[in-house]
């Protein structure tokens, strides 16, 4: 495909082909059909599909969309390299917050400790396959349902004093919570 002249982006046996124009991607899906029939392999039919970037794509967990939001600062002052209308990825986040709630049941028998170090794996695996995305906000929100999920565990529902009992200090610090948004290379090298 690469000795055709196409984009080519590939993981394992997952991958994306990038053109200019949807009939330069008609003729590569062809292209590709013709390559791999000859491999004995053939291309998912309900995986395969053209699509505009506007719209975005799916990718290893990642959701691929060309960035909308107008920026309300000048390029020169935003270190993050934020550009609108520049590539963006963006975490799946539905798989995770599912793990999350199975794991911190309100009617599951475990101490404070005990649930933290059953979550933390899953928080710190996740946080750092996702942490070169952007994702600070999402980071920031996901930090905070996080601490209100173990404050509803622990105190048996959603509405409650758990903040004060178990302060942010106490889980961060005495627990060792794993936090999100530490997990971000730029944002961890400030805060030490």
């Amino acid at each position: 495909m690469r000795l055709r002249g196409y984009q080519l982006t590939r993981y394992a046996d997952d991958w994306v082909i990038t053109c200019k124009s949807a009939a330069e991607a008609r003729a590569a899906v062809e292209a590709a059909g013709r390559i791999l029939k000859q491999l004995g392999v053939e291309l998912h039919p309900q995986k395969t599909r053209i699509v505009h970037v506007r719209e975005g794509f799916e990718f290893l967990g990642y959701k691929i969309k060309r960035g909308q939001n107008k920026l309300h600062l000048p390029a020169s002052k935003i270190r993050s390299k934020a550009r609108q209308g520049a590539l963006y990825a963006y975490p799946k986040v539905g798989r995770f917050m599912d793990q999350v709630r199975q794991r911190t049941k309100r009617g599951l028998p475990l101490k404070t400790t005990e649930l933290i170090v059953a979550l933390n794996p899953l928080l710190r695996g996740w946080g750092e396959y996702y942490k070169r995305a952007h994702v600070r906000k999402l980071f920031q929100r996901l930090d905070g349902w996080i601490r209100r999920r173990i404050w509803s565990h622990r105190y048996r529902r959603w509405r409650n004093p758990g903040w004060k009992r178990l302060p942010v200090t106490k889980l961060y610090g005495e627990y060792e919570l794993v936090r999100l948004i530490d997990l971000i290379p730029s944002l961890a090298s400030r805060r030490r």
